[in-house]
């Protein structure tokens, strides 16, 4: 019984979600009604209500599920050692990114949010283990700024290649964006190979 609750649960945020974004691509955020909402969801006010304070409350929590799945991902990834690790990461962001492209496209560009700041401190962290090995020093500081070059470059590039789609394939930007994060990392002229999905 819980099982088929939490799946009608999830359907009917599935839902929301859609029609908040379908209906993102016509007004601005804060143009969008609960009524027009639910007309497009096919829903009732109730329904939103019961999940729901407002629309801002259904950001909030398209975006919390967002960074909710980035973070399995990063837990997943510990026993990884570098330089996978990196090609898992990167891979396995650019794929939930892209399964949620026009969410995150609406997240990244209407939404006033912060959710690029919060998936880039998830992997903060994470990435800051394995750029130790390779720099001098235990210097947080000029990671952290070298780390906020890195996360604006990676996801200007999810952007450009979100706005651009035909020119490029998920696999193509998934190899562009590991060597050029590898080459950041490690000083020198690291071994840049990769595997490609087939």
């Amino acid at each position: 019984m819980a099982t088929k609750e939490y799946s009608c649960v999830k359907k009917t945020k599935k839902a929301f979600e859609r029609s908040l974004v379908e209906l993102s691509s016509e007004l601005p955020l804060n143009k969008i009604t609960v009524k027009l909402l639910c007309e497009r969801a096919q829903l009732s006010r109730n329904a939103f209500y019961f999940h729901y304070k407002d629309i801002n409350d259904l950001v909030s929590d398209v975006e919390n599920s967002l960074v909710a799945e980035v973070e399995q991902l990063i837990n997943s990834l510990s026993d990884i050692g570098f330089p996978k690790n990196v090609y898992v990461s990167v891979e396995g962001l650019i794929d939930i990114l892209d399964c949620r492209k026009d969410t995150c496209l609406m997240l990244f560009d209407k939404a006033s949010t912060t959710v690029i700041g919060r998936l880039s401190g998830l992997f903060c962290d994470f990435n800051y283990n394995y750029f130790k090995q390779f720099h001098n020093g235990e210097d947080r500081t000029n990671y952290d700024f070298f780390y906020m070059f890195l996360s604006n470059g990676f996801y200007g590039l999810v952007r450009y290649w979100f706005a651009n789609y035909d020119k490029m394939s998920k696999n193509e930007v998934t190899a562009l964006a590991y060597v050029l994060i590898k080459r950041l990392m490690i000083p020198g002229n690291p071994d840049i190979t990769f595997e490609k999905k087939k």
